[in-house]
């Protein structure tokens, strides 16, 4: 079976080198992205099995991103990743189409267990 392709979408590069670390160590291929804008162009030839998009992002926000993608027919399980432990922001989230909500920090397996049920 070949390895799963998840798409990471955040602004803040960091984050991007640890999650991306995280994921190639667990056999996963990484595609990153550091804007919703960049991922909305570029997801029909990108393909992923799953994103991981953080919520406040410049240009467009998370749930701008999420809700453009699901209106393109994107059925990709979608887990938004956010600073904001805020209830709200977080049922935003679900309502613009995630699968799933995280607060950061995660712990790094939690984060991993989530994707990969997502992708059972």
């Amino acid at each position: 079976m070949a390895s799963p392709t998840i798409l990471i979408i955040d602004d803040d590069m960091t984050a991007l080198d640890i999650v991306d670390y995280l994921f190639e160590d667990k056999g996963f291929k990484v595609v990153r992205r550091a804007d919703g804008i960049s991922a909305l162009s570029s997801i029909d030839e990108l393909n992923p099995d799953v994103i991981l998009i953080d919520l406040m992002m410049p240009k467009m926000s998370g749930q701008d991103c999420v809700k453009e993608l699901r209106k393109k027919g994107l059925k990709t399980p979608i887990v938004a990743f956010t600073a904001l432990d805020d209830p709200e922001v977080h049922q935003e989230a679900e309502d613009a189409g995630c699968n799933l909500v995280l607060t950061k920090p995660c712990k790094p397996n939690l984060l991993v267990e989530h994707i990969e049920r997502l992708l059972a």
